[in-house]
């Protein structure tokens, strides 16, 4: 009996998770345009990685891993400004990602490869 999901799962999800962050902060942010616009911006740019490793995509795995990387140091950010539970949470989800595609086996089962 398997209690955790399998690789390729946790990483659509967690893309899934932050793109639905920054849409929300989108949403939350109607009377700034210009946020608006970057807060959606960056959460198409995590559901185009998402639907990339669904469908096994190799510029999905490259593209998720210089993302990853790039929302790992923001959220270390973050957390230095005192935005702490959203850098946390961006922070474990980012290091996830990152772990999870820089493994051969992980890459090799979201190629289909298995």
């Amino acid at each position: 009996m398997r209690f955790f999901p399998r690789p390729k799962a946790a990483i659509v999800a967690s893309f899934l998770i932050i793109a639905l962050y920054f849409v929300g902060i989108g949403f939350l942010s109607t009377g700034h345009e210009l946020q608006v616009i970057g807060a959606a911006f960056i959460g198409g740019l995590h559901l185009l990685l998402a639907w990339g490793i669904y469908t096994g995509r190799d510029w999905g795995i490259a593209s998720g891993k210089y993302l990853s990387f790039i929302d790992l140091i923001f959220s270390i950010l973050w957390m230095m400004l005192g935005v702490l539970p959203q850098g946390a949470t961006l922070f474990f989800l980012s290091a996830l990602i990152l772990v999870l595609l820089s493994d051969p086996e992980v890459e090799a089962e979201v190629l289909g490869r298995y």
